[in-house]
C-alpha cells in the first residue's frame, strides 16, 4: 500500500494550499455562469431576441404608419417611438440615444415619404447606426431593406393594376363607341331601305351587316409587364436607406474584423501582466532580496515604485506591438485620433499593473498566485465585453461590465478606431481607468508584506 501513502502525502501537500485548489473549481464555474448569460439572448427564442430600435415617422400620412406596421410585425425587431420618460424621439435625440450606445440603430422616415411612394418617387429612408455594432446593424439594415422592398413592391403592383384597368376600361369604351357607329349605320340603311320599300315592292329588304372581330385584353403584355416593373424594382429600388453614423468622427466604411477584434484581445491580455508581477514579487520576497534591498537606504515606497515600473513598461510594449502588428499586417486602421489611443493605452496599463501589485500582496504562494491571476484576468475579460461583444449582452450584463476596467479600455478602444471619435471623447474612460489603479495600488499598499 505505499501508493496510498504517496498518494496521502500529495494531497496533504495540495490541501496545505487550499486558495490554489478553489481555482480549480472557481474558474470554470465562473467563465460557465459569466458566458451563459452573456449569450442568453442569442440561444434565448421570443422576446430575448428583439432588437429595439427607435423610429421618427416625419411623414404622419397613412403610407408611412403602415410601413411602420410591416417594420413592427418583422421578427426580432421592436420599434420604440418614445424616451422612457415619454418624450417623443425626434430625430436628434434618437441619433444621440445610437450615439450613446442605447441603441445599435435608429430609423427616421422623411417628410413626403407617402407621395413619393405612390408617384414611384426615388426616396431615401434615413438611418444611423453605431458603427461599433456593425455586426447587429448590417442584418438591421438587411432586414428593415427587405421590408421597404416589399412595401415598394406591393405599391408598384397597385398603380399597374390601376393602369390597366384604365386601360380596359378604355379598350371597352373605345368597342362601345364603334358598336353604337355600326348600329347607327345599319338603322340609317334600314330606314333607306323601309322608304324604298314604300315606293317599290320589288326591292328586297336585305342589308348586310359587318361582322365585329371581338378583340381580347392582350393579358400575356400585362403579366410580362408586371414580371418586368417587378423585377425593375428588385434591381433598382425606388426606397433607398441612406446609413449615417450616429458619431461625430468620419466613418466612411464599417468597420472591419481587426478593428473589432485587436482592441479586445489587448485589452484581454494586457490584464496577463498580473501573473508575472505576482510571480516575480513573490519569488524576490522569499529569496530574501527585499530584506537586503531595505537593509540599505531604499525605502518601501521606492522599493514598490520600481518593482512596478518595468511591469508598466513590458505592458506598454505589449499592447504597441498588438496595435502594430494589426496596423502593419492587416492594415488595420488605427482611427481618427492617435493621441487618445495613447491616452487609453497608458491608462489601461496603469490599471493593469497596479492590479498586478494587487495580486503580489494579497496571495503568499505561486500556486494561488498562479491560480488567481488566470481566474480575474478572464473572469473580468468575459465581463467586461472582450469575449462576447456587450452589445450582445443583456442589459443586467452591461450594467455590471461597468464595474470591470476592461469594459472602459474597450469602449474607449472602439470609441477611436471604430466610432471615430476624438481624443476628448476617451477622457473620461481614461480616467476611470486611472481610477481603477489608484484603488488597486493603495489596497496593495496596504496589505503589502515585504518579508515572509
Amino acid at each position: 500500500m505505499q501508493w496510498w501513502a504517496i498518494a496521502k502525502k500529495d494531497l496533504r501537500i495540495m490541501l496545505k494550499d487550499p486558495g490554489a485548489i478553489v481555482v480549480l473549481f472557481m474558474l470554470p464555474l465562473m467563465l460557465m455562469t459569466i458566458m451563459s448569460f452573456a449569450l442568453m439572448p442569442v440561444f434565448q427564442g421570443g422576446e430575448g431576441e428583439e432588437i429595439t430600435l427607435p423610429i421618427v415617422n416625419l411623414d404622419q400620412t397613412n403610407d408611412s404608419d403602415k410601413l411602420i406596421e410591416l417594420l413592427d410585425a418583422t421578427e426580432g425587431v421592436k420599434l420604440t417611438f418614445a424616451e422612457e420618460d415619454g418624450t417623443e424621439y425626434t430625430e436628434g435625440n434618437a441619433k444621440q440615444a445610437v450615439k450613446d450606445g442605447e441603441f445599435p440603430f435608429a430609423l427616421i422616415i422623411p417628410e413626403g415619404f407617402g407621395s413619393k411612394i405612390k408617384n414611384g418617387e426615388k426616396l431615401e429612408l434615413v438611418s444611423y447606426e453605431d458603427p461599433a455594432q456593425a455586426n447587429i446593424t448590417s442584418i438591421i439594415g438587411r432586414a428593415i431593406e427587405g421590408v421597404a422592398q416589399a412595401f415598394e413592391v406591393e405599391y408598384i403592383v397597385s398603380r399597374m393594376v390601376d393602369n390597366q384597368v384604365a386601360d380596359i376600361n378604355q379598350m371597352v369604351t373605345d368597342e362601345i363607341e364603334q358598336v353604337e357607329l355600326a348600329y347607327q349605320d345599319q338603322i340609317e340603311a334600314l330606314t333607306t331601305q323601309l322608304n324604298q320599300l314604300t315606293n317599290n315592292a320589288a326591292v328586297p329588304a336585305s342589308v348586310e351587316v359587318d361582322s365585329q372581330e371581338e378583340t381580347a385584353p392582350d393579358l400575356t403584355g400585362m403579366k410580362e409587364d408586371l414580371v418586368n416593373t417587378a423585377s425593375e424594382s428588385l434591381s433598382n429600388p425606388s426606397i433607398t436607406i441612406g446609413t449615417y453614423s450616429a458619431t461625430e468622427g468620419e466613418v466612411i466604411e464599417r468597420p472591419d474584423a481587426f478593428q473589432q477584434n485587436v482592441p479586445g484581445y489587448t485589452v484581454m491580455y494586457a490584464f496577463f501582466i498580473i501573473m508575472y508581477a505576482g510571480r516575480s514579487f513573490l519569488n524576490e520576497r522569499n529569496d530574501g532580496t527585499f530584506r537586503r534591498i531595505l537593509a540599505a537606504p531604499v525605502d518601501r515606497w521606492q522599493l514598490f515604485m520600481g518593482k512596478m515600473i518595468p511591469n508598466y513598461l513590458i505592458g506598454i510594449v505589449q499592447v504597441v506591438v498588438l496595435f502594430a502588428f494589426g496596423h502593419f499586417v492587416f492594415d488595420m486602421s488605427l482611427g481618427s485620433s492617435f493621441t487618445g489611443l495613447i491616452v487609453v493605452t497608458l491608462s489601461l496599463v496603469w490599471a493593469s499593473s497596479c492590479l498586478g501589485m494587487l495580486i503580489a500582496a494579497v496571495f503568499k504562494t505561486d500556486s494561488q498566485i498562479s491560480g488567481w491571476s488566470v481566474l480575474l484576468a478572464l473572469t473580468l475579460a468575459a465581463l467586461g465585453g472582450t469575449m462576447v461583444p456587450l452589445f450582445i449582452m443583456p442589459d443586467i450584463m452591461q450594467n455590471i461590465a461597468l464595474i470591470t476596467p476592461h469594459a472602459w479600455a474597450l469602449t474607449g478602444y472602439q470609441d477611436i478606431l471604430v466610432r471615430g471619435l476624438g481624443f476628448e471623447h476617451v477622457l473620461v474612460n481614461s480616467i476611470v481607468l486611472l481610477g481603477f489603479g489608484i484603488c488597486f495600488l493603495l489596497i496593495s499598499l496596504w496589505k503589502m508584506n515585504y518579508v515572509k
